[in-house]
């Protein structure tokens, strides 16, 4: 402790016991302030989500204020990868998908460059299926309109 106490003692008064500071109280006080947003932070990472299937891309963000992605393949309009010098260095990035409907950003992606080529390797197969398909279907009305 400071001189403070000693500095404004009245004439003829002693100190009979300080009080002491716990450095427990120190460390508590400073981890609070970097542990409540590192749980909020844990909480929100726990509940994100993100998919593709061979069909759409599919996933939520948020914890209290929750945002659904479900979008059909097709309908995506760009998926980008954002990495800062550590996700660099530790492989995750922040993934930013955007639909006609929006966009959504996932946070702590690990290999999103991986996750980035697969959604558009995906995007291409469902495209090249689709085309398949429909010369599939146009043979088999082609066909069906020879034989009558």
């Amino acid at each position: 402790m400071g001189k403070y106490v000693e500095s404004n003692l009245q004439p003829g008064e002693t100190v009979v016991k300080k009080a002491k500071i716990t450095i427990l109280f120190v460390i508590l006080h400073i981890t609070n302030i970097f542990i409540i947003p590192l749980i909020v932070r844990i909480i929100k990472f726990s509940r994100l989500e993100l998919a593709f299937t061979d069909r759409r891309v599919i996933g939520r963000v948020g914890v209290f204020n929750t945002k659904a992605l479900n979008s059909p393949l097709n309908k995506l309009q760009n998926c980008s990868v954002t990495q800062t010098l550590g996700g660099k260095l530790f492989h995750y990035g922040t993934i930013t998908i955007n639909t006609a409907a929006g966009t959504t950003s996932v946070d702590g992606v690990k290999n999103p460059d991986d996750f980035k080529r697969g959604v558009m390797a995906q995007i291409e197969k469902y495209e090249e299926e689709k085309i398949q398909r429909q010369a599939a279907q146009m043979a088999q009305a082609m066909a069906g309109a020879i034989k009558k």
